[in-house]
């Protein structure tokens, strides 16, 4: 009797399961309304099917009033559920063997996925609700190439995850790309094109990794660590704040100039580990020179580098940066350059100063150097 009473309650769990799932036309015009919500795309699609818990829109393809356009066979839709606000949730969103077009680019991409997704309603998108539009967002074979670009730029594979949203505690934003390949005929025709090619790098194969932070009640973002990682090149690592850089200011058009100044410096560290660059540059000067890396380090340190360091008025600065350096060329292995200016400085007056004044910049954001630390 209580095997007969359960059965039939998992049944009744199963039909009411079914009755709540909505109807595929009924998803894909949710979503189609999240994204023309936006006024910057629409989305049509061929036909939207159902398969269990499954629903596919054929043939999606989403396209701005700027002429891009970004299309996939199929969008397969997994646990579907209306939300009380509008929208839906879904427990994962895959649009695998995609492309999409821009300015003349093209960029495509063989696996991609979302999962633990949650499509506002139209009324939350025009309202910029605070809403987390996935917990995990994967993409697997990228190739992007066209006019701009002398040679095409892969990606294997990208991740991104997106803590929980929740006013007044930041959500943690990690972002990470591996593999990488930069070919360097991309700066074939510049100068730095020249140097690269006397370095003899032919691919530069590189991993990218970033650990921000967003809090929704500021509207700023915190990039705590982003890190470039080259193979038999080195790895660049910046630590910081900036602070008051508004999300929805960079993204709205007409307030851009507003967000951009209103961003500030409020700390950043660089950081140098080396991983064969040194090497190569000291190897091609002595190339270049006739001598060998001894003679190039003495001629850098007791030479160039003093030259260039006399016309930074900051004594204390340029005493530290020329011993820094000195021990770095010595044994390449780390430098490490931290800007602490006693007040948060508002990033357009740094750039300002880099472009116009780069000598006074030490006194505007007091910076320390150490090497092999």
């Amino acid at each position: 009797m209580k095997s007969t009473v359960a059965v039939c309650g998992l049944l009744l769990l199963a039909a009411v399961s079914a009755e709540a799932a909505p109807a595929p036309d009924a998803v894909a015009s949710l979503l189609a309304a999240a994204v023309a919500a936006t006024g910057e795309a629409t989305l049509t699609y061929d036909g939207a099917t159902a398969s269990g818990d499954t629903i596919t829109l054929a043939n999606v393809k989403v396209a701005t009033p700027r002429g891009s356009t970004a299309t996939v066979p199929a969008l397969v839709i997994s646990g579907a559920a209306e939300r009380t606000g509008g929208g839906f949730t879904a427990t994962h969103i895959a649009f695998d063997n995609g492309s999409a077009i821009s300015r003349g680019d093209t960029t495509t991409w063989t696996t991609a996925a979302v999962d633990d997704v949650v499509v506002p309603s139209a009324d939350e998108v025009k309202a910029r609700a605070h809403v987390r539009p996935f917990a995990k967002a994967t993409v697997g074979g990228v190739a992007v190439s066209g006019g701009d670009f002398a040679a095409p730029i892969a990606v294997a594979s990208f991740t991104v995850d997106v803590g929980p949203i929740a006013d007044g505690t930041p959500t943690n934003i990690l972002f990470k790309a591996d593999g990488v390949k930069l070919p360097t005929a991309l700066i074939a025709n510049s100068m730095a094109g020249a140097i690269v090619t006397m370095l003899d790098y032919d691919t530069v194969d590189a991993s990218i990794a970033m650990d921000s932070a967003y809090d929704t009640k500021a509207d700023t973002v915190t990039v705590n660590v982003l890190s470039i990682d080259a193979a038999n090149v080195g790895k660049l690592t910046f630590t910081g704040k900036a602070s008051g850089l508004s999300v929805k200011g960079l993204t709205d058009p007409a307030k851009s100039k507003e967000a951009r100044a209103a961003a500030k410096l409020d700390a950043l560290s660089v950081r140098l580990d080396n991983a064969g660059i040194v090497e190569r540059i000291l190897d091609m000067q002595a190339k270049l020179l006739g001598g060998t890396r001894d003679d190039v380090r003495e001629q850098l340190v007791d030479g160039a580098l003093p030259f260039a360091l006399s016309f930074v008025k900051n004594v204390a600065f340029r005493d530290q940066f020329q011993k820094a350096v000195e021990v770095f060329l010595k044994d390449p292995r780390s430098l490490t350059i931290t800007f602490a200016p006693a007040q948060p400085v508002p990033l357009g007056e740094a750039m300002r100063t880099a472009g116009h004044a780069p000598t006074t910049l030490p006194d505007l954001l007091s910076p320390s150097v150490e090497a092999n630390n």
